[in-house]
């Protein structure tokens, strides 16, 4: 026998699916993995998650990024933006994350390498290649929760060259 309360509860899940805005579907599961590792100095398992989203994702963020060349597209600003280039900046989902991957792998190998140990010449090349690897992503932008975009190519440029 279906309840009123079931219906209820079964119309705001659908509803939720629905309304779910698409810049919260956009962060792929590898990045989350990414950033969790790197939130918790996990820096080797940062390096794993980023791998697997660079891995999977990185040939259409390259088309993305190239498009966008191409078309000539204004740079999306960074900070504070309208709500219009929020969804603008959101909907190019694959591109922030293969570009914030990019990023979260170079500062993770940049610790590890800080770090010194017998792999440190490893990490370092690595934490290089990575920061390369994230200045072509012009057009992406990284959300932070305090309410704000950064990019990911340009906090890049800042970390080289790798001393």
């Amino acid at each position: 026998m279906t309840t009123l309360r079931n219906v209820r509860k079964h119309l705001f899940i659908a509803f939720s699916i629905i309304a779910v805005p698409t810049h919260l579907m956009a962060e792929e599961k590898c990045l989350k993995g990414a950033w969790a590792g790197f939130n918790q100095a996990d820096y080797k398992r940062a390096i794993k998650y980023s791998d697997q989203c660079i891995d999977n994702f990185k040939k259409m963020a390259d088309r993305e990024e190239e498009n966008l060349e191409k078309l000539k597209e204004p740079m999306p600003q960074t900070g504070t933006v309208s709500q219009s280039e929020k969804s603008k900046i959101f909907n190019r989902g694959l591109l922030n994350d293969v570009a914030s991957a990019c990023y979260i792998k170079g500062r993770s190998a940049e610790y590890l390498y800080k770090k010194g140990g017998t792999e440190a010449k490893k990490y370092k090349i690595m934490a290089i290649s990575s920061y390369e690897m994230t200045r072509h992503y012009k057009y992406a932008r990284t959300w932070d929760p305090q309410g704000f975009f950064w990019s990911p190519s340009d906090a890049a440029v800042d970390r080289l060259p790798l001393e």
